[in-house]
């Protein structure tokens, strides 16, 4: 005896949709799949050209430097931590409050990576009746790379500016709760 598959029968008593509808939506369902796959697929085109075409171009240092332009202030940021005598930091390091020099080093994300600043030598002293020792704070701008594969509009790096926190001496104020 050999084998005869039945015939699918289609009946719209079970489920209330006639065999055309069912079938428009099988058909949409394929379509939007399709339309996703399409998608992804140009993105990852997308990324493999952005990655054959090379990295962005890096900034020098001296772009890097011109980006900041005023805002690159040598008595706080160095490029390679020497900070030269000719741009001393003036502190307090003796009286009622005295301060010390902070020396920081950021991340390679960004620029300059070397800052320089003054903070209390220890904050809360009782300075006189009713103050202590706080450190002045000052904000300065730098640099932070842009996490992105994508270049600027003449191929370099993204840089953006952001302000930074620092320490710009020590006084004697009244306490704060």
């Amino acid at each position: 005896m050999s084998y005869k598959p039945r015939e699918a029968v289609v009946s719209t008593q079970s489920t209330g949709i006639s065999p055309v509808t069912r079938l428009d939506f099988a058909t949409n369902c394929s379509m939007v799949v399709w339309t996703m796959l399409i998608e992804k697929l140009l993105v990852f085109c997308l990324f493999l050209i952005v990655s054959v075409a090379g990295a962005c171009v890096p900034l020098s240092t001296q772009q890097l430097a011109s980006k900041l332009g005023t805002g690159f202030i040598p008595q706080h940021m160095s490029l390679d931590q020497s900070f030269d005598g000719n741009h001393p930091l003036q502190y307090n390091q003796h009286g009622m409050c005295s301060s010390k020099l902070v020396f920081d080093q950021l991340p390679d994300s960004y620029f300059p990576r070397f800052i320089r600043h003054v903070k209390c030598d220890s904050e809360e002293d009782k300075c006189l009746t009713g103050k202590s020792c706080q450190t002045v704070e000052a904000y300065i701008n730098i640099l932070e790379k842009k996490a992105t594969i994508f270049c600027d509009d003449d191929g370099y790096e993204q840089w953006t500016t952001l302000s930074l926190k620092i320490g710009a001496g020590c006084e004697c104020a009244v306490d704060t709760p």
